[in-house]
């Protein structure tokens, strides 16, 4: 057997020493034990506590989600939903009926989370114009014409020197704000493309709908592989499993079926959650909450005064300009008190210490790093990577250290069939550039048949009508 990178092994065998290998999708590392210095480690901790603190206030405000049904009965679920099964043979449920679903849907709207409001064109250009180095340049700008005011015959070059810095802020602020509104646009296009569908009963007929014309009260119908589309209480099941990671940061699946003994509706045995996902067997449950009322609906909002934080070249720069700030405003002071010592001419001494200001600006850099980031980020795409935000380019290049939850996340929760080994060869299923082994280009190779016939054997994918 020659296993994959990283990932879980699962073998059948018969005569011939045949082995399947599974991949577990799994990013890679090329570094797993990174070398942190003092001031890091110092940063890591902080906001490993600051993370800690926040999840800890998070999981008091979820706790009290407003969920009770967990605590009922199947028939007192049924007459709080006006909705009729049959726990027997969920699948004879009669559900609810399509114009009683019409109305639910106009009266509660349609099952999806609230977006955040979101801020005008205006006030996001305006946000990026608001930058310390490009309100410096403006400020420089203003001062060139007001040079221009004091003496005009000998400043005339200022027209054309203060147009130039403020010209060169608005450029910089128009880069920025179309690189985030090309990323907004290709995400939301993006989101479209797969519209979410599921199974319901209504009229005792199963059908496919979308997921955002769900409504409390139908009968869903979930099985492997499909995300629970809203709140649910099941009523009937086989064998299913949840996977909560998402919601609860539970890494194992958790069995749901019939009965519980749980308070805590987190915890209930007979409650699936909106966003999870079935990664095994199948049920029937009854909507209970739907859009913001399901509990990620509840956290959605919990979240969405989070403040944004600053990335690391955003606070570079900001202390860049502080100091910059600091030295002009002390040398043009120092020049002014020199030009009113020496000279006592007023005019020429402000003239001078505007002008010592002025030159300490690098006009030429905010403009020089706003194309660098965007070529990245034109890099970036061409390799299929989306950049919402232009710092987030930087920020990626000064992680230190970096800690998430891969599954599901960084990959699709999916085994997948890596390589097969079948009379002494080595053979990938898969075409990438880190396979090893040979391509299968013949099926009769010996061994080969057996295995597809116990693949297919050994599987649980359905023929569903409505796919075709």
């Amino acid at each position: 057997m020659v296993p994959a990178d990283n990932s879980d092994n699962s073998g059948v065998g018969g005569g011939l020493g045949r082995t399947i290998t599974f991949s577990n999708d799994r990013a890679y590392t090329a570094n797993n034990q990174a070398t942190l210095s003092p001031k890091d480690q110092e940063k890591v901790a902080t906001s490993v506590e600051t993370a800690i603190e926040e999840k800890g206030k998070l999981e008091e405000k979820v706790k009290s989600v407003d969920i009770t049904e967990h605590l009922m009965s199947i028939d007192e679920v049924c007459a709080k939903y006006s909705v009729k099964v049959n726990p027997e043979r969920p699948q004879d449920s009669p559900g609810l009926g399509e114009q009683q679903a019409a109305e639910l849907l106009l009266r509660n709207g349609p099952n999806t989370l609230t977006p955040p409001k979101k801020k005008s064109g205006f006030h996001k250009f305006m946000i990026c114009l608001s930058s310390l180095f490009n309100l410096m340049l403006i400020a420089a700008g203003i001062l060139e014409y007001i040079l221009l005011a004091i003496d005009y015959k000998d400043n005339k070059a200022n027209i054309y020197m203060g147009a130039i810095l403020i010209v060169v802020a608005f450029l910089n602020a128009g880069v920025e704000w179309y690189q985030q509104r090309k990323s907004e646009n290709t995400l939301a296009a993006l989101l479209k493309m797969i519209p979410a569908k599921t199974h319901v009963v209504r009229d005792g007929r199963l059908v496919s709908i979308a997921s955002a014309e769900v409504v409390v009260g139908d009968v869903l119908f979930l099985r492997m592989g499909d995300k629970v589309p809203a709140d649910c209480y099941v009523f009937a099941g086989s064998d299913l499993k949840v996977d909560n990671s998402s919601l609860t940061g539970e890494s194992d699946p958790q069995e749901r079926g019939p009965g519980n003994t749980h308070r805590n509706p987190l915890e209930a045995t007979n409650m699936a959650f909106n966003g999870t996902l079935a990664v095994a067997g199948s049920a029937y449950a009854i909507v209970v909450r739907t859009g913001d009322g399901t509990v990620l609906g509840q956290i959605a909002g919990l979240t969405a005064g989070e403040e944004k934080a600053t990335s690391p070249l955003t606070r570079e720069i900001a202390d860049f300009v502080r100091i910059i700030a600091c030295v002009a405003l002390f040398t043009a002071a120092v020049f002014f008190a020199t030009g009113m010592g020496l000279y006592r001419d007023f005019p020429f001494a402000i003239n001078f210490a505007i002008g010592t200001f002025v030159a300490w600006v690098p006009e030429g850099l905010p403009a020089t790093v706003t194309m660098l980031l965007t070529i990245a980020a034109k890099r970036l795409a061409a390799e299929n990577v989306l950049v919402k935000d232009l710092q987030g380019v930087e920020t990626l290049g000064a992680v230190t250290l970096l800690a998430t939850d891969k599954t599901g996340t960084l990959t699709r929760n999916q085994m997948t069939v890596a390589n097969l080994w079948t009379n002494g060869r080595l053979f990938t299923a898969t075409r990438s550039h880190t396979d090893v082994g040979e391509p299968i280009t013949d099926i009769n190779v010996a061994g080969m048949c057996d295995i597809v016939q116990i693949s297919s054997l050994c599987r649980s994918v359905k023929f569903d009508r409505t796919d075709v």
